[in-house]
Parts: structure tokens; C-alpha cells; sequence
């Protein structure tokens, strides 16, 4: 039964290139106002330049694309727009029998899928702890209160008494 799902919008065919001299190559621009990665990602835009390059393994892609990805901020939980850069460096091995194991391989008539490798880029360039601007304030911790729209007036009064020796020589 054939999956009703759309093929992949960063799938190229690169078979004129395994027909083609070694060194031979082409150069590829993107520019997508948004595009959907997989069924997690989706980058908005992805615009950028790779070069297609065909060598005695395969097809050797190297280039840099750039995005934007919205997460959320660690600290206040607003919207995060975090920019991304990615830079492609990788062998798609042809024919797909010579591949070491866990590598990316040339599909079936010289297609290409980027989709599962440019997925990949974006998780290592995106951010552990991504912030919607370097100097968020958060929330407050007692009345929940996002900090950088106003400042909620509570006071932390709760002191710990093991630290009393320590507060009155800060004061």
C-alpha cells in the first residue's frame, strides 16, 4: 500500500551528476519562506547555497544555509525566534551498497532527500537553553509574573535561618 504523504520539498535529483566526471559540479540555491522539515520541524525561512559535487564514493554536498526556528524561552516561556545556521559538509554515498553503515545514501534514480540532514544540522545548532533575548528577566518565582512586561512587586521574605550569620555582615 503507497503512503499518501507528499514527497519531500528538499529532494533533488542528482543522477546527471553520477553519469558525469569526477569534479563535475552544480550549485543549488534555496529559498524557502517556510518549509517543513518533518513532522516536528518546520524552519521559516531556509535560504542559502549548496554545491553538489560528484566524486569517486558518490555525491559530495558542501554549503551553508540559514533559518529561523521558534521555541520557547527557558526563562519567561514567551515565543523564542532563535536563528540557525547550517552548514553542510556531508558524502552521499552511490552506489548505495558501498555506504558504511548510519551513513546518507544516493536514493533510487539519483534522488536526494536533504530533508532528514538538514533536520539533524538544525538540532545541533539550535540552542540547549534558548532565550527570547539575552537579558530576559523570567517570571517571578512567587507570583508568576513575567518580569520584562513589569515588575510584580513581591518581595522574597523567606530567609533562611542557617544563613542569619551571614546576612548581618552584609549588613
Amino acid at each position: 500500500m503507497m503512503s499518501k504523504s507528499r514527497p519531500s520539498r528538499l529532494r533533488f535529483n542528482f543522477g546527471f551528476l553520477l553519469e558525469a566526471p569526477n569534479g563535475t559540479s552544480r550549485e543549488v540555491e534555496l529559498d524557502y519562506p517556510s518549509i517543513r522539515i518533518s513532522e516536528d520541524m518546520t524552519l521559516e525561512p531556509l535560504q542559502g547555497v549548496f554545491t553538489a559535487t560528484r566524486i569517486s564514493e558518490g555525491i559530495y554536498l558542501s554549503g551553508r544555509l540559514n533559518s529561523r526556528v521558534l521555541l520557547e524561552c527557558v526563562r519567561c516561556l514567551e515565543d523564542a525566534i532563535v536563528p540557525l545556521t547550517l552548514d553542510i559538509d556531508e558524502l552521499f554515498y552511490y552506489p548505495p551498497e558501498a555506504a558504511p553503515a548510519e551513513a546518507y545514501v544516493v536514493g533510487e534514480n539519483g534522488f536526494i532527500d536533504l530533508s532528514p540532514l538538514v533536520r539533524e544540522l538544525a538540532l545541533l545548532d539550535m540552542p540547549i537553553q534558548p532565550l527570547c533575548r539575552p537579558d530576559c528577566q523570567g517570571l517571578c518565582m512567587i507570583c508568576g509574573q513575567n518580569l520584562n512586561e513589569s515588575d510584580c512587586g513581591c518581595e522574597d521574605d523567606e530567609f533562611d535561618p542557617r544563613m542569619e550569620a551571614l546576612r548581618r555582615l552584609l549588613d
